[in-house]
C-alpha cells in the first residue's frame, strides 16, 4: 500500500510538471530574451533538466530496464520494430478513414520533425530524438503503468491522455476532434509494446524507428 501511495504522489507530480513547466516558460521567457535562437535553447535547456529530473526520479527503474535492455537487446530491438510496423499500419489506415470522411483534414505526424530543416538543426535533433522521446514514455507510459494495475485500462486509459495531449485543447471542429483517433491508436501501440515487454525501453525504441522514418520522409521530400 505504502509503494502504490508513493508511485502515485510520484506519478502526480511528474505529470503536474509536465503540464506546468512549459506553460511557465510561455509567460516567462519572451520577456527575459528577445532572441528567438536564445529563447529556444533555453527551452530545451528547461525541458533537458526536467527530463534529467524524471530520471532521477525513476533511476531504480530505469536502471533495471536499461540491464534488462542490453541482456536482450535483439530480442527487444525486434518487437520494438514490429511494434514500429504495426503502429505506421494504424496510422496510414485511421489517416485515411478521416481524410476520406473530412477532406479539410490534416494527417497525424511528428509535425515537430519538419522543424528540424527550419529552426536549428542541432536542437531539434537533440529535443525529438532525447528530450522528447524520452519524456513522452515516462509522463505517459511509465506514470501510468505504475499507478493502473489492469493492463487494458492502463493501455486505453493511457492512450487517450495521450492522443488529448497532442491535438491540444482548442478543438473547434469535430475533424479536430477526431483527430484524436491516430494519436490514441499510436498510445495504443506504444502502452502496448511496454506492456508486453515490461520495458521502458520497448515504446522508446518504438518511437524512435517512427521519428526517423517520418524524417527520412522529411529529408526525400516525401
Amino acid at each position: 500500500m505504502n509503494d502504490k501511495m508513493n508511485k502515485l504522489i510520484r506519478g502526480i507530480l511528474v505529470f503536474l510538471l509536465y503540464i506546468l513547466v512549459p506553460y511557465v516558460l510561455d509567460m516567462f521567457l519572451p520577456g527575459l530574451t528577445k532572441s528567438n535562437s536564445m529563447e529556444l535553447l533555453y527551452r530545451f535547456m528547461f525541458m533537458f533538466l526536467l527530463l534529467l529530473f524524471y530520471g532521477f526520479i525513476y533511476r531504480d527503474d530505469l536502471a533495471k530496464d536499461f540491464k534488462d535492455l542490453k541482456k536482450n537487446f535483439k530480442k527487444i530491438a525486434f518487437k520494438g520494430f514490429i511494434y514500429f510496423i504495426v503502429m505506421i499500419a494504424a496510422m496510414a489506415v485511421s489517416n485515411g478513414i478521416i481524410l476520406f470522411l473530412f477532406s479539410k483534414f490534416e494527417p497525424a505526424s511528428s509535425n515537430i520533425i519538419s522543424s528540424l530543416m527550419e529552426t536549428n538543426t542541432l536542437l531539434m535533433v537533440f529535443y525529438v530524438f532525447v528530450i522528447s522521446l524520452f519524456t513522452e514514455q515516462i509522463v505517459f507510459r511509465k506514470v501510468f503503468k505504475d499507478i493502473l494495475d489492469n493492463k487494458y485500462f492502463f493501455i486505453i486509459f493511457s492512450s487517450l491522455i495521450y492522443g488529448l495531449f497532442q491535438i491540444g485543447y482548442n478543438v473547434s471542429s469535430t475533424a479536430e476532434l477526431i483527430s484524436i483517433v491516430p494519436y490514441f491508436c499510436v498510445g495504443v501501440i506504444l502502452s502496448s509494446s511496454y506492456e508486453k515487454t515490461n520495458n521502458m525501453f520497448t515504446p522508446c525504441l518504438v518511437y524512435l524507428f517512427y521519428d526517423l522514418f517520418i524524417l527520412l520522409g522529411v529529408i526525400s521530400g516525401l
